[in-house]
Parts: structure tokens; C-alpha cells; sequence
């Protein structure tokens, strides 16, 4: 095997939260009296920072005003999203055939950790990871390369055995400003001919086709 240690983005990698997002993102909205919630914008948003996110779709600056809509959010996000998020079709095989491959597996993710952490939990396959780096555990934040990093050293890898799979271009970035390769997968937001622009040694349209570059 030429990698020891695949590293995987969450929402839209592995997983799909479209709903629960996008509810939460409505429901801060309309419980702020913010106008001009667009459902095909706040999706394309999806991979960001919650604050990031918040600033694009509203223009707000202000931190403190991005604080209380992150939390108004996270507070719906407490209640819908552990139960509505769903794995991807062939997400589990492919965590599966890692597992058998003594590969292991991180996740480094904007996304709250302990979010992840129950989400694996209740869809039954947190077994199959083996850590996870989220929005709390960096002072920066994707495409800067911290969290990538941190799990590298984590696991003691050379970054030439390292892989990173996301389905943005901020993952890219991210892999490329950590020095280590990179599989973009297409079911998020990011064509092909977006990810074309960046480094990478494979662009899948599933998750399962790392498998072939392992």
C-alpha cells in the first residue's frame, strides 16, 4: 500500500447533511429577521466555517453579530442534525476496506467535532475511525493546512504516505498547502472543472474510487 493514512473532509465526503444545514441556516434566518435566505446559495456554502459561511450569505462583519447567529444556529443544529444526516451510498464499504487494509483513518473537518463524533456514533461506524479533528480543535481553519497537519503528526506519518479526500476546493488548498496528495470527489459543489485548477491525483465521482490510487 502506498498510503498508511487517509484523511477525510465530513459533509459531502462522507457524509450528507444538506438538510439539517440548510434548516439550520432557515431557521437563523427567520429567527434573526434576516432577509434574502437562498437554500442554493447557503448549500454552496457548505465546507466553510459557520462564521465564514454567515458572512458570506448575509455581509455581516461584525463578529459579535456572527457569534450570536453561529449560536442561534448550533442551538437548532443540537435538536435535527445527528438524526438527518446520512452516510453516503458506499461510504461504510469504503471505510470498511480501509479498516481490513490496516490503513488509518482521520477526519479533519470545519464542522464541530463532537458533532461528528455523535453523528458517527449514531449511523454506527465511528469504530471505523480512528481520530477526528474539527472546528474546535485548530486556531485556524481550512484551506489554512492546521488540522491537516495536527492529524499527520497525530499518526506519526510521513506525508508521503498520507492521502487527503474532500470535495471542495478548500480541501484542495488545504492538501497543498500541507505538501500532501489530494482525491477530490465531486458530490458536493465543486465540479471537475473547478478541482482541474488545483493538485490532485484523482477526481472521483464517488468515495469508493479512492480505493483505485490506494
Amino acid at each position: 500500500m502506498k498510503y498508511k493514512l487517509c484523511l477525510f473532509d465530513f459533509d459531502y465526503t462522507l457524509a450528507d447533511a444538506t438538510m439539517p444545514i440548510t434548516e439550520c441556516f432557515k431557521h437563523t434566518f427567520s429567527t434573526m429577521e434576516l432577509e434574502g435566505y437562498d437554500r442554493d446559495k447557503t448549500i454552496k456554502t457548505i465546507g466553510m466555517t459557520l462564521d465564514d459561511a454567515f458572512k458570506a450569505l448575509t455581509g455581516i462583519e461584525d463578529e459579535v453579530k456572527i457569534k450570536e447567529l453561529v449560536d442561534i444556529y448550533r442551538e437548532k443544529s443540537d435538536e435535527i442534525t445527528v438524526e438527518n444526516t446520512v452516510l453516503f451510498e458506499d461510504t461504510l464499504d469504503t471505510l470498511k476496506k480501509l479498516k481490513e487494509d490496516n490503513i488509518k483513518v482521520g477526519i479533519v473537518s470545519s464542522r464541530m467535532g463532537t458533532r461528528i463524533i455523535k453523528i458517527l456514533n449514531h449511523l454506527d461506524c465511528y469504530n471505523y475511525i480512528d481520530y477526528v479533528i474539527g472546528y474546535e480543535n485548530v486556531s485556524t481553519h481550512k484551506p489554512d493546512p492546521e488540522g491537516l497537519n495536527t492529524a499527520i503528526e497525530y499518526f506519526n506519518c510521513d506525508k508521503k504516505e498520507v492521502l487527503y479526500i474532500g470535495d471542495s476546493y478548500i480541501d484542495a488548498k488545504a492538501a497543498e498547502s500541507a505538501g500532501i496528495d489530494f482525491v477530490a470527489v465531486t458530490t458536493g459543489t465543486t465540479s471537475k472543472e473547478e478541482f482541474e485548477k488545483y493538485n490532485h491525483i484523482k477526481i472521483a465521482e464517488r468515495l469508493s474510487k479512492l480505493i483505485d490510487v490506494i
